[in-house]
């Protein structure tokens, strides 16, 4: 009997060394496998740019300039009384009654007829002043002119009066028109300082068929801000 225990123990623990030589190499095969062709046997990795399309780099945001955004708004002053003028503000976006004009900066810009006239110089207490620009188009004037402008003196309104000078001109015979001329955009600057651009659009009530004089419409846009940008 303990020889057939001797010869198990014995036919055991061959049994166990020869699993052992059997399971140890495998066991490192599959570690070098695991170093050597891990990577061939995976797929390639993922570099594509996962940054989001609108993100932006800070330093070339900072160097474009965002929109004003400001509004372009239009208004037709009756300018028919040739005794009195038609005052209007740029804050309010429309007519004021003023009644001491040279001592009050409610108002920005007055119309009487063909003339016009600004709050400032000579004409009233406020920084009110003009440059024009000639051979442009509204949409183009994105900034106002750092200087350059011109206030109402004794001799002269700041916006010219007469045909071809400032912001009309004159047909004569037969039609007797007045028309605004297109290529032309005042710059101005509000009884406070502030910045509008200012393009003249007719004279009349009824503009297309040049009925009802004395009916200025213009279009502006007024940076309220005090900045030059429109």
């Amino acid at each position: 009997m303990e020889k057939i225990r001797n010869f198990v123990n014995r036919h055991n623990t061959i049994s166990l060394i020869l699993m052992l030589g059997v399971v140890i190499p495998l066991c490192f095969s599959c570690s070098r496998i695991g170093e050597d062709t891990l990577n061939e046997l995976l797929p390639p990795e993922d570099t594509t740019d996962t940054t989001s399309p609108g993100t932006v780099d800070t330093d070339t945001q900072a160097q474009v300039e965002e929109p004003s955004g400001l509004e372009t708004l239009t208004f037709t002053i009756d300018a028919t009384n040739t005794e009195t003028w038609a005052y209007f503000s740029f804050a309010s976006g429309d007519v004021v009654e003023i009644e001491d004009a040279e001592n009050s900066e409610a108002w920005d810009i007055g119309f009487q007829a063909t003339k016009v006239k600004l709050n400032g110089g000579t004409s009233g207490t406020g920084m009110g002043s003009v440059i024009m620009l000639t051979e442009t188009t509204f949409e183009a004037v994105t900034e106002a002119p750092a200087d350059g402008y011109k206030a109402d003196t004794d001799d002269t309104l700041a916006i010219v009066h007469g045909s071809g000078n400032g912001w009309y001109i004159y047909t004569g015979p037969p039609t007797h028109q007045i028309l605004p001329l297109e290529d032309r955009v005042f710059v101005l600057k509000a009884a406070d300082g502030t910045f509008a651009k200012v393009q003249f659009l007719g004279y009349y009530k009824d503009n297309e068929n040049k009925e009802e004089g004395r009916h200025i419409t213009f279009k502006y846009v007024h940076q309220p801000d005090g900045s030059h940008n429109f």
